[in-house]
This record gives structure tokens, C-alpha cells and sequence, in this order.
């Protein structure tokens, strides 16, 4: 009886000592990750502008003169810094722009629960606060396609094109739900829980000791080498990953059709061919998306995976430039040429 009772104090005691570590561990992660992400705030300043959308600060940056304007629309939890070369290269042929969502340089919104028609509200105010005028040329990647058709639903007016770059689809969750369950509800939970699950002070310093070669791989492939800094920060940071949970959260919820363009010029991107049922399924919804305008090209990729702007930029940069070249006779007045 006696040792039966060391025994269990000494494994309470045990248990309790390894639940001090823990806890001491966790407090320490967290108060170098608050510091680290101050000095960090300090060290990157955003490379565009912050426009106040009310009460709420936008990060945007902008290149180019002429019309149509170009609004470059990122993928989920994305920020500005990957599509800077798309940018310059847009902006050879007219004005283009690109901000951050909810992550980066931007404020993060008040809202917990994020949607689509929140997310194009905010786009709308942004532009109006930065006074760019209408009407846009869509670039919509992958999460940021769904955000392009709600603004396009929300006030057609404003809209002269979309391209749709490796578009999500509104109901891909149930979609790939039904292809392969693997692919579908239950990958985004098992994505975001090992977000959520990160101890992002650990996992900082184990990237400044150089333990983490994958975030340095993802820095090399999304960022131009002179902000290769920032990126690094950004994707260490909180706000990113927080902001990454909550879009997926919502593109898990969404169950909806893609709202038609009517007769909008529409270019549809699709990435390159690949084998299995989610491919036969993201290729039947690209298919699906290229037939919402009556006036649609749909342009499949010889090359590249769903960052296509990383792995083909001049295949995008040719895309989006040519879809302003279909809009411009219809935005310009009667005998205008000018860009």
C-alpha cells in the first residue's frame, strides 16, 4: 500500500512539474513572438500606402497609368509582396493595383466571421477611399476569384473584366467532398488545426537557427530577394496565421453557385493538367466558371500548379493585359486611344 502510494505522489508530482514546463514554455513562446512581431513592425515598413477605409487601415500598392484599372485580388491568407512582379508587369499596359486582405500591412477586420460579400464590400470601400475609378478589371486568384464575382454581384457598374486565375469555386468543399473525402471538409480541418496548433515563438526561433528550411524555400519561391525579409516575418507572424484559419474556415462553410457575369469579358486560367478525381473535379468547376460570361476565354496552362503567377508570371501578366485590351474600346470614349 505504501509504495503503491509513492508511487502515484511521485507521478502527480512528475505530472505537475511537466504541466510548470508547459506552461513556462508557452508564456515564453508568446512574450518572444510579441516582441519579435513589434520589432518586426518597426523594421518592414508596408512598400505602398495605408488608406483608411474607416476606422480600418488597407495596405495597397499601386503602379502604371491608364484604364481599365487592373485590382489583383490574392489567394487565401496571401499577401502583395508574390504579385509585385506581376504588378510592374500589368502596369506596362495600363494602372493595376494590389492589396493586402486582412494580413501583412493591412488592419485585421473586426469582424470574426469573414465572407465573401464582406470581403468584396471591403475592396469596394477600398478603392473608393484611395480614389481609383471605376470601372476595374478583376484578377481574381484562387480564394480572391470567389471575392471578384461577389463584387461583380454586388454592383456590375463598376466591373469592365474578370480574369479568374486557378479560381476557387463556391462549392469545391462539397464538391471535393464527393471525389475524395480526403480532399475535401477533412483536409482543410487537418490544415487548420495544424495552423492553429503551431507554437509560433518556437517555431520562430527555430527558423533563426536554421531548422526550418521549408519557410525559407516558401520565401525564396514568394517573394523579390529585396523583401525577402518581410515575407519571412509575415508568414511568422500571427495575424497571418489567423487570418489563413478564418478564410479556410469560410471557404469550408461556403455551399453556393458562382453568380453569373452576365456578359462581363471574362478570362478563365487554368492550371496544368494533373492526374486523379480532385483533378477531374477542379477541372469540371473551371469548365463551370468559364461558361458564367457570355463573352469567356478559357486559357489552360501547359505548365505550372495552382501559383501560377509564380510558376508562368508572363503566361498571367499576357492574360490579364490582353483581357484590358478586350475591355478598353468599351471603357474609352467613342475615338479615344489612350491608355
Amino acid at each position: 500500500m505504501h509504495t503503491q502510494l509513492r508511487v502515484t505522489v511521485t507521478v502527480m508530482r512528475l505530472a505537475s512539474r511537466a504541466a510548470a514546463v508547459v506552461t513556462a514554455t508557452g508564456i515564453a513562446s508568446a512574450t518572444y513572438q510579441k516582441i519579435s512581431e513589434a520589432r518586426d513592425r518597426r523594421r518592414f515598413p508596408p512598400p505602398g500606402r495605408l488608406v483608411d477605409i474607416g476606422g480600418r487601415r488597407l495596405h495597397l500598392v499601386a503602379a502604371g497609368e491608364g484604364t481599365p484599372a487592373v485590382v489583383i485580388i490574392s489567394a487565401l491568407a496571401d499577401n502583395v509582396l508574390q504579385w509585385l512582379p506581376i504588378l510592374d508587369g500589368v502596369a506596362e499596359e495600363t494602372f493595376a493595383c494590389v492589396y493586402d486582405r486582412a494580413d501583412a500591412w493591412s488592419d485585421p477586420p473586426p469582424h470574426w466571421k469573414r465572407t465573401p460579400d464582406l470581403m468584396a464590400a471591403d475592396l469596394r470601400a477600398l478603392l473608393r477611399a484611395a480614389a481609383i475609378p471605376p470601372p476595374y478589371v478583376l484578377a481574381g486568384h484562387s480564394i480572391g476569384g470567389v471575392i471578384a464575382r461577389r463584387f461583380y454581384a454586388q454592383d456590375p457598374a463598376l466591373v469592365a473584366g474578370v480574369v479568374l486565375i486557378d479560381s476557387s469555386h463556391e462549392d469545391q468543399a462539397r464538391r471535393f467532398d464527393a471525389a475524395d473525402w480526403r480532399r475535401g471538409t477533412a483536409l482543410y480541418i487537418r490544415v487548420m488545426a495544424r495552423r492553429q496548433a503551431r507554437i509560433l515563438g518556437a517555431r520562430r526561433l527555430a527558423n533563426s537557427l536554421g531548422l526550418m528550411p521549408g519557410i525559407e524555400d516558401d520565401v525564396a519561391r514568394e517573394a523579390p530577394p529585396e523583401h525577402a525579409d518581410a515575407a519571412r516575418a509575415i508568414i511568422l507572424s500571427t495575424q497571418q496565421r489567423r487570418t489563413m484559419v478564418r478564410e479556410m474556415l469560410m471557404m469550408v462553410r461556403l455551399r453556393e453557385t458562382p453568380p453569373g457575369l452576365g456578359s462581363v469579358p471574362l478570362t478563365v486560367l487554368t492550371r496544368a493538367s494533373g492526374p486523379g478525381a480532385e483533378w477531374a473535379t477542379w477541372a469540371q468547376m473551371q469548365d463551370e466558371l468559364a461558361v458564367l460570361s457570355t463573352d469567356s476565354v478559357h486559357i489552360r496552362a501547359e505548365r505550372g500548379g495552382h501559383y501560377l503567377h509564380l510558376d508562368d508570371p508572363d503566361l498571367v501578366i499576357q492574360a490579364i493585359c490582353d483581357l484590358v485590351k478586350r475591355c478598353r474600346p468599351a471603357v474609352l470614349p467613342s475615338g479615344d486611344t489612350s491608355v
